[in-house]
Parts: C-alpha cells; sequence; structure tokens
C-alpha cells in the first residue's frame, strides 16, 4: 500500500488522490470490513437483490464468507458494496478528507474509539490514500480486537435481556394495581356525580313547587283573604327559608360537582398517559425479548419495524437515576443509537453537560428529577441548535421508551 512518511510531525500530501477500492484493497482487510462495516440485515439485503445463492442453509458465517471470498474481484455486488458503504459513511469520509498530517488522522480514530462510531471511521481510514501504513496496520489490529470485546458484549447484553424482563414483569404488575385504583376512583366519582344530580334535580322541582305556591299567594292576597293570608305568610316564610336553605346546599353541590369534575378528567389523562407508556414499553420489550426478532425479521431496519432506527443518533439522558441507565443504554443501543447519560448537576460538572449537549442529536428530560440549573441550559442549548428536546413526565422506563419513539418523526 502507498503511504505517506512515517514521521508524525511531518505534513501528509496536500494532492486530491483518488480513494481506494475495495478490490484493489489487501486481503487481510477483507474480512474486517465486510464484518465490521455491513451488518447482517445488509449482507442479506444485497444478496437478495443480486440472487446469490449457496448449497445448503445460508447461515451467517456462510454470507459472511461469501463477501469476504469475493471481494477481490470488481463484482456488481462488490461495486454496490462500495457506492454502499461511501454513502451509509459519507460524513466520516469527509471528515478525514480534511485531515492533512498524521497527528490529525490520530485524532479522529481516537476520537472514533471514544464515542464507539468505529465502523464508518475504519471505512474512511482504510479506503483514504493518505493513511500511514504502520498507522492502518494499528487501526486494523484495534478493531480487530473489538470484534472479541463484542463477544464478551454479547454475553453482558444477555444479562441485560434477562434484568429488562425482569423490569418488564415489575411494570406490568405496577401499571395494573395503578390502572385497577384509577378505574375504583373513576367508578365513585362516577357515582358520586350521579348522587349530586340526583340531588340537584329534586332541589330544583322544590324551587318550582315554591314558585307555585308563592303564585298561589299572589292570587290569595288580592282576594283579601286575611287569615288564609296571614298562616300562608307564617307558611311562605317557613318555605322561603327552606328555599334559601336549598339554594344554598344546591350550590354547594355544584361546586363539588364542579370539582369531581375537574378531578374526573385529570384522572382520564393520567390513564391515557398510563395507558400509552405501557403500550410503547410493552411493544419494545416484546420486540426486544422476541427470539425471531433477535435473529432474523423481515421488518429490520424499515419504517414499520416498531423499534425505532436511531441510525447512529446520539441520545443524551439529563437527570433521571443513574442506577436505570443500564437499561436506557441497552433500549437505545438496541434501536442503533448511542446512548449519552448527565445526572443533571447533582455530581456531575457543568461543563461536562455542555461537552455532552455538543454531541448529542437528541435530548429526553425527566421533567420529576433534573436541577432548574440543569433544565434551562438543555433547553438554551436546544433551541439555539435546533435539536429536538423532549421532555418526559417521568424518571422511568416506560416514560423513556414512549419518549425514545418521539426522536426525529
Amino acid at each position: 500500500m502507498c503511504a505517506p512518511s512515517n514521521s508524525k510531525t511531518s505534513s501528509l500530501r496536500s494532492s486530491h488522490l483518488t480513494r481506494k477500492k475495495l478490490w484493489h484493497l489487501d486481503k487481510a482487510y477483507h474480512c474486517s470490513i465486510i464484518g465490521t462495516c455491513l451488518s447482517l440485515a445488509e449482507l442479506k439485503q444485497i444478496t437478495k437483490k443480486y440472487q446469490i445463492t449457496t448449497d445448503g442453509k445460508m447461515t451467517d458465517y456462510k454470507l459472511h464468507s461469501i463477501f469476504v471470498n469475493s471481494v477481490s474481484a470488481a463484482s456488481d455486488p462488490i461495486r454496490y458494496i462500495q457506492k454502499f458503504l461511501d454513502k451509509k459513511y459519507s460524513s466520516q469520509i469527509k471528515r478525514y478528507a480534511k485531515a492533512r498530517s498524521l497527528e490529525e488522522f490520530e485524532q479522529l480514530w481516537s476520537e472514533a474509539l471514544e464515542s464507539g462510531d468505529v465502523a464508518g471511521a475504519f471505512w474512511a481510514i482504510v479506503t483514504n490514500p493518505h493513511i500511514d501504513n504502520n498507522l492502518l496496520q494499528r487501526v486494523t489490529g484495534e478493531v480487530h480486537m473489538l470484534s472479541h470485546i463484542s463477544g464478551a458484549s454479547t454475553r453482558n447484553d444477555i444479562k441485560v435481556v434477562g434484568k429488562l424482563r425482569a423490569q418488564k414483569q415489575m411494570a406490568n404488575e405496577a401499571h395494573s394495581k395503578t390502572t385497577s385504583s384509577m378505574a375504583a376512583q373513576l367508578r365513585q366519582k362516577e357515582s358520586d356525580i350521579r348522587s349530586l344530580n340526583k340531588e340537584i334535580r329534586y332541589y330544583k322541582a322544590q324551587m318550582k313547587a315554591l314558585e307555585i305556591e308563592k303564585q298561589k299567594l299572589d292570587i290569595i292576597e288580592k282576594e283579601g283573604g286575611l287569615a288564609q293570608l296571614k298562616n300562608l305568610g307564617k307558611q311562605l316564610e317557613v318555605t322561603a327559608l327552606r328555599a334559601q336553605q336549598a339554594e344554598q346546599h344546591s350550590s354547594g353541590l355544584e361546586i363539588k360537582l364542579k370539582q369531581f369534575a375537574q378531578n374526573n378528567e385529570h384522572l382520564q389523562q393520567e390513564l391515557v398517559i398510563h395507558r400509552a407508556e405501557k403500550q410503547a414499553v410493552e411493544s419494545t420489550l416484546n420486540r426486544l425479548l422476541s427470539d425471531h426478532c433477535n435473529k432474523s425479521c423481515e421488518l429490520s431496519e424499515t419504517e414499520e419495524c416498531p423499534l425505532r432506527n436511531l441510525t447512529g443518533l446520539n441520545i443524551l439522558y439529563v437527570g433521571g437515576r443513574a442506577s436505570q441507565c443500564s437499561f436506557f443504554r441497552a433500549l437505545v443501543e438496541q434501536c442503533h443509537g448511542a446512548f449519552l447519560y448527565h445526572d443533571g448537576g447533582k455530581e456531575e460538572s457543568q461543563s461536562k453537560l455542555n461537552s455532552l449537549l455538543a454531541q448529542a442529536d437528541a435530548v429526553l428530560c425527566p421533567t420529576d428529577c433534573v436541577s432548574h440549573d440543569a433544565y434551562y441550559r438543555v433547553k438554551r442549548h436546544c433551541e439555539s441548535q435546533t435539536k429536538q428536546l423532549i421532555m418526559i413526565p417521568h424518571a422511568s422506563l416506560s416514560s423513556f421508551t414512549k419518549g425514545l419513539e418521539e426522536v426525529m418523526i
């Protein structure tokens, strides 16, 4: 391979050489490129597009081997892969194309390792005509070791899935209790409202009867029945007092009815929120825990997939409880995103919050568990940088899952 000077302080050539093609690369890099830069779902799409078949069952290993062994030839599928990867990692290619010294390349690679965005950086480096051979070998070695680390990470993911399964059971039980309690409260409120309406109708009928009696009294007064008038006067005083008491009681009942109606509306809104959060977490967790989804799914990488494809977006969670972050991280990574976290200023510095905000593509913030200072910092940054800010009502897995569905809708 052609390489610039081995000196770390010397500048690389500024001429714009043509980027390397996949079939021109040394065979030693083929396995790492196919395994790192392309997902199994993308390889399956390519085999379907070009009707690539093999004897026996098409296992993941066979699929990987077919493309590794055919990279050296500039066939139609391999040329398609070259264009596909150039488009998929165009932003990383542009960043590395601007570098002009070995130190700049090493800095970009270190940042990629730290952020976890290794695939795009690896493709940009291996096809860049200015990369030093020693750096290329070092990068390839580190990518190889990352594949071993990935195996260990998969075992950890299995443990996380177990924890998520337990979390789902706890969430279902909590939701069932909450739903039952709210349903009982709603039934009681509805019963109280019916009783109050019945009392209001009764007192309105009494007031109407009093009005009729008053009309009768007016007639008697005109006819001159003094004795009867006095008797009716006393009755009228008693009736008027009762009418006043009834009116006061009716006003009190109307106030109570209004309060019950407001409480009922609030409970209805909370029930809608809980149902939406439950539906979101059940849909996501059922997909995460499904054997079919873990192995192969025709909806994967499509708009119909319930697991939102975050396409490498950095999701920053500010506030909440640190003990929940392992579940949030697993959920975001299952959706092909990167999870960032800041506790909202409880223990971590505000300068770190500014750094994480600069890296974030979208921000989620629980309204019930975040400091005022962190909230206004996040709000000002997202408004000035036109980044998506999603305020979720609770610091819980269900609220986080519902908020994640709204990212970049």
